[in-house]
């Protein structure tokens, strides 16, 4: 599912970005990173990249891959953890949230109903995150050299692209937080689904 609507399908493919934002480190060794919104001030993760990394072969596309999804991951973790609510909230970016795995919905469904601290929510980000990352890594040896972000095993690629929707819902979740910490009023869901 999140690869066939976030555009993975050519291992060629360049990122395009209609939006330019100050990354944080001047060495842009991932195309994930931390930044502070120019209009709230408040510290934000970037969107997880759209495309494929570059890189010379299928593997070292994948594995630059699964590096970004372990950096995207932490900083969500990160920020998630610096904002430091005390209060259950709801996790309003999965409440229209659909994956295409039956077992994840589960976890989904449960997010739809759940209230969370910033700290609950930071250990369930990296929680994911990292399922989604070592399900990314350990399946090497089933990628497809045209598409090396996909695998043969289409039920565990299923799997894969319901931990990617579900990391990339939940950071969007500490970004919003993170926005009305820094301005004290409440923000809309961002559809990003």
């Amino acid at each position: 599912m999140a690869a066939q609507t976030k555009g993975r399908e050519s291992w060629t493919e360049e990122e395009s970005s209609t939006t330019v934002i100050r990354q944080s480190s001047p060495l842009k060794l991932s195309r994930v990173f931390r930044f502070v919104d120019q209009q709230t001030g408040a510290p934000q993760i970037s969107d997880f990249p759209d495309s494929n990394p570059s890189g010379d072969t299928p593997l070292e596309i994948r594995m630059k891959h699964f590096t970004e999804i372990e950096n995207f991951t932490f900083l969500g973790y990160q920020l998630a953890h610096e904002l430091g609510g005390t209060t259950p909230r709801p996790i309003r970016t999965v409440t229209d949230l659909q994956v295409p795995d039956d077992e994840f919905q589960n976890v989904v469904d449960q997010a739809k109903t759940a209230t969370l601290t910033d700290e609950e929510l930071a250990d369930t980000v990296l929680d994911v995150g990292i399922n989604w990352e070592h399900f990314v890594a350990s399946n090497d040896n089933l990628l497809i050299p045209e598409h090396p972000l996909k695998i043969t095993d289409v039920l565990m690629q299923e799997k894969i692209d319901a931990l990617d929707v579900i990391t990339e819902a939940f950071v969007r979740e500490v970004n919003l937080r993170s926005i009305e910490k820094k301005t004290g009023r409440k923000t809309e869901k961002t559809k990003n689904e």
